[in-house]
């Protein structure tokens, strides 16, 4: 039977259903977006780390290297750009995603400057500090793109999952930060003060990206990362090194590209998480839009028998999922099998959507808790003049000195000095 025939109370409880169906085919979209966004953060890791040791140590070698990175970062890119450009004509996906579209529009800005950058770094005209920087802005405003992506998610599954990996992306991006920092030093053959505080602050900043990875990846992703850890002691090793040299004491400046080879060796080992957390994003996003299509076709089916029934259009003999007949009065005397399977049906949804709210906000608590402490550490950095790893310090001794959380000083800190 049509649905425009059914009374309004079923119609709208399928149309629930649909709207929920729509909203998972909708973040199966945001899902595969990430996983482009992934592919293309960890391609302009590679050029930005060779593009570093091209500027620090000029090598044919080196440079047609970077060259074929380079060409292949284009490529990956070229692929996001034409995703994207499908995602920005489809208005009928874009509904409540205003702040993912306007990450998107600057993480866009800061793409189309990498042509000239590229060229000034073949040209040896730009400074590996500044060339640094700036590929680090366009793979800041990438990440920028996951972290709206995961806080516009409908799905406490799929959001988890985002949680995962944008922490994981964001410890592998202050990876490759002191990648970059430990060439430069290595490079001169001695660590100032300013990037030896830098160092630590770098690897500090990754510990707790990680930590917070680890309480939401599961076990699988998360034995691979073990993995990872356990042979990471050659980097260990040279992260001593750098802390003890001085221009006094100084070191081979060939140790640059040894580290950068170590490095590199974990950096790259990393794309195994990501591509393990992606692999299970789209599984989860699979899996949730065939049970909800399941349910949705059992629940059509059913509310058209009821239906039928009720306006004497069934057949005399109609059974009920228990093989009662539904014309034979409940024992009970409360009413129909079928019927009452109707109000259960309309009960469990109400009760599905209650918990799917409350998984929902204990996910985004995680990414508000974050964006509140990111936000209080650029206020303190503006306005005192302070490092990064010197403003989480700050946040931390503040919140322990009063016994409270990081993330209630940062609501002070934000209430203080920005405002809002």
């Amino acid at each position: 039977m049509a649905e425009r025939h059914m009374p309004p109370p079923l119609r709208f409880l399928l149309a629930a259903r649909r709207s929920e169906l729509l909203g998972l085919e909708a973040l199966a979209g945001t899902c595969e977006l990430v996983v482009r966004v992934s592919a293309l953060v960890h391609a302009l890791q590679k050029e930005r780390g060779y593009s570093n040791l091209t500027l620090c140590t000029p090598q044919e070698r080196l440079q047609q290297t970077l060259a074929g990175l380079s060409e292949e970062a284009v490529h990956v890119e070229s692929d996001a750009r034409r995703f994207l450009d499908g995602l920005a004509a489809d208005t009928t996906q874009s509904s409540g995603k205003a702040r993912l579209l306007n990450a998107i529009a600057f993480a866009l800005f800061r793409l189309d400057e990498l042509p000239g950058l590229r060229r000034q770094i073949r040209e040896q005209s730009v400074p590996v500090e500044g060339a640094d920087a700036r590929f680090t802005q366009v793979i800041g405003s990438l990440l920028a793109v996951v972290f709206e992506a995961a806080d516009s998610a409908l799905d406490p599954g799929v959001t988890r999952i985002l949680v995962a990996l944008l922490n994981f992306m964001q410890g592998k991006e202050l990876s490759g930060q002191e990648r970059a920092c430990g060439v430069m030093g290595f490079t001169a053959g001695f660590f100032t003060d300013a990037q030896k505080s830098r160092m630590l602050g770098l690897a500090a900043n990754q510990g707790r990206s990680f930590d917070m990875y680890a309480q939401y990846a599961d076990e699988a992703v998360l034995q691979c990362w073990e993995n990872i850890q356990q042979q990471s002691k050659p980097v260990q090793r040279m992260r001593d090194m750098a802390q003890r040299t001085t221009p006094e004491q100084r070191v081979d400046a060939a140790l640059a590209e040894l580290w950068f080879d170590v490095y590199t060796a974990r950096v790259d080992a990393m794309r195994e998480v990501e591509s393990l957390l992606a692999q299970a994003l789209a599984q989860q996003c699979e899996r949730r839009i065939a049970e909800t299509r399941q349910e949705l076709d059992d629940r059509r089916l059913l509310l058209s028998r009821y239906t039928n029934h009720a306006s004497g259009r069934a057949p005399s003999m109609v059974f009920s999922v228990q093989s009662r007949i539904v014309d034979t009065p409940a024992a009970d005397g409360v009413g129909s099998e079928l019927e009452r399977s109707i109000l259960d049906m309309m009960r469990e949804q109400t009760l599905r959507m209650q918990r799917t709210d409350e998984a929902l906000h204990t996910m985004r608590g995680a990414l508000e808790e974050k964006k509140r402490i990111d936000r209080a550490k650029l206020l303190l950095i503006s306005q005192y003049g302070l490092t990064e790893q010197a403003a989480h310090e700050r946040l931390q001794r503040t919140a322990m000195d009063g016994g409270l959380s990081l993330s209630d000083v940062a609501s002070q800190v934000i209430s203080q000095l920005g405002g809002n």
